[in-house]
């Protein structure tokens, strides 16, 4: 499962990771609650299938 500090580190490289997703729309400036899960589930499922 690893420590504290690993998980720590993942989670901040997750939301890293999901800031340069959205920003690489610049013109999109608001997102909706579904675009945002959709973003998410995306971002899961093409992270778990490397």
């Amino acid at each position: 499962m690893g420590t504290e500090a690993e998980r720590q580190d993942t989670r901040k490289a997750m939301a890293y990771d999901l800031i340069a997703i959205i920003d690489e729309n610049p013109k999109q400036e608001t997102y909706t609650a579904e675009e945002v899960k959709k973003l998410i589930k995306t971002y899961i499922a093409s992270s778990t299938s490397r």
